[in-house]
């Protein structure tokens, strides 16, 4: 009976390298974060920011926003899709959440239709694969 060795096992198994990218306001970013850095895009603050931040790591062209918008509102009144409910728990905030994403006016949008990353983080990590952290030097 022959009995194989087991494999060794890499001393530096291959780690992703780290992309340069120049990054705006660094002194108030913290440093272990610089390496998780993949793109900064500063958009306009018109109402529709959040959603033109997912357009530009989508690669998306400009005012395709509204893509963006409907895909998340498909993601989240999906019967499949439930867990948001259970998520959200509480029919008037899922309410919120839903015309926040119905809302197809143009020029800027309004304050109730803003993007707010506790309500979106998770559907664009879900809908789309990829993180977006939105910084602000702003109050809005």
């Amino acid at each position: 009976m022959s009995h194989t060795p087991p494999k060794p096992t890499p001393k530096n198994p291959k780690k992703p390298t780290p992309v340069k990218v120049d990054i705006p306001y660094k002194d108030q970013i913290l440093i272990w974060m610089y390496d998780f850095i993949e793109k900064i895009t500063d958009v306009p603050g018109d109402g529709h920011c959040g959603f033109r931040a997912v357009e530009v790591l989508r690669n998306l062209t400009v005012d395709d926003h509204q893509i963006v918008w409907y895909n998340l509102y498909k993601e989240l009144v999906n019967v499949e899709n439930a867990r948001y409910r259970r998520m959200i728990n509480d029919d008037r905030r899922y309410k919120e959440v839903s015309d926040t994403l119905s809302y197809n006016g143009i020029g800027n949008a309004p304050r109730d239709k803003w993007m707010t990353m506790l309500d979106m983080s998770f559907r664009i990590a879900q809908k789309f694969n990829q993180t977006v952290i939105v910084l602000s030097i702003g109050k809005s």
